[in-house]
């Protein structure tokens, strides 16, 4: 045997055997935390942005009110933007934010409010024109300014039920954002907990492709994201999908394993995909081109894939392209699938 093969046999023999040591610490990782079904009860809920629904054309207090009252919505995440916030530097706009709060209130809706530089909706980051041009003191000195008035006005409210610091910070490589500082998130955690010591803190992270623990040494409460079909816009230009990699029992096994050891104390899903994801802006793309990566059928899988994971908290995310598509494509089979989310008697089920 001349040295070339035997060397090829050896690297052969070596990846095979690192894969069966992969396979048994993922059977070994199965068997100790992934066990599990359906949760016996599960909250659903639903995040809101009124910004993106006006870019979408909708009356977004229109829409806000049809998602409470159409579809029967009795969970809610808010975000609090910092730029619609304070759109001038020490001038504060809570219009919109106190017009959803209060309607939250009147029916009595559990709320998850979310503050900071970084939170949900492209391009992540939202920080004021006022201060991009601020030094990185001065900036961090102003978010913690915010807040302070965000948390402030709200930590009374009797619907408010988690602070959301941030948004999936430590995803680093996603989003129009400086770098991940973890010095700094800590200071803002610190604030919230100090101005509002009667509310628990919810952080996010990915629920794909991030480890998990970073940000389990910040707090007890894990919000995750839950995606089925993305378009990789930075590496590949392909739409990648997760099913094949991230079955339901390995979001199981990560959450069981840091409440076991110690990490955190709860894990749900804080941003289940309801809505495409496409290579450009929903309202460039045609219904063929959105329906790649969310049509109806895929709705109810991710739906079903969600209720299997075995969480007791699922927040659905793009309920203001439900709305959109029956708007303005004439497509109600969206709004008409989730509403059965708010309706016990009528299970959702795959086609």
């Amino acid at each position: 045997m001349n040295a070339k093969r035997f060397y090829l046999k050896l690297i052969l023999r070596i990846f095979l055997g690192l894969l069966g040591v992969l396979a048994v610490l993922v059977l070994a990782a199965y068997l100790l935390f992934g066990r599990g079904g359906e949760a016996s009860q599960i909250i659903w809920g639903a995040s809101f942005d009124a910004v993106y629904a006006e870019s979408l054309g909708l009356d977004w207090k229109e829409t806000y009110l049809s998602l409470l009252d159409e579809v029967g919505v009795d969970h809610l995440r808010l975000v609090a933007f910092w730029d619609v916030i304070e759109p001038q530097g020490g001038r504060f706009d809570f219009s919109a934010l106190d017009f959803q709060m209060a309607e939250a209130q009147k029916r009595g809706i559990p709320v998850i409010l979310a503050v900071g530089r970084r939170l949900p909706r492209w391009p992540e980051c939202h920080e004021p024109a006022w201060v991009q041009n601020q030094s990185s003191n001065i900036k961090n000195q102003k978010l913690l300014d915010y807040i302070r008035e965000v948390v402030t006005r709200y930590k009374d409210s009797p619907v408010l039920e988690f602070w959301q610091v941030e948004n999936e910070p430590f995803v680093g490589f996603f989003g129009e954002c400086p770098k991940p500082d973890r010095s700094l998130l800590k200071l803002e955690i610190d604030q919230v907990a100090y101005l509002d010591p009667s509310h628990p803190i919810l952080l996010t992270d990915s629920g794909e492709i991030s480890t998990w623990f970073p940000i389990s040494g910040l707090g007890e409460n894990l919000g995750i994201s839950m995606y089925r079909v993305i378009y990789d816009g930075n590496y590949t230009k392909l739409y990648i999908r997760y099913w094949p990699f991230f079955p339901q029992w390995y979001y199981r096994v990560k959450a069981n394993f840091y409440k076991r050891i110690g990490r955190l104390k709860t894990v749900f899903v804080s941003e289940m995909q309801a809505e495409p994801w496409g290579k450009k802006p929903l309202t460039q793309m045609s219904l063929e081109e959105q329906y790649i990566s969310l049509s109806p059928e895929k709705l109810r899988a991710n739906i079903a894939f969600a209720r299997s994971a075995g969480f007791d908290r699922i927040y659905l995310w793009g309920a203001e392209w439900w709305f959109y598509a029956r708007e303005k494509l004439g497509v109600p089979d969206f709004v008409e699938i989730v509403k059965k989310l708010w309706r016990p008697q009528s299970p959702i089920v795959l086609d």
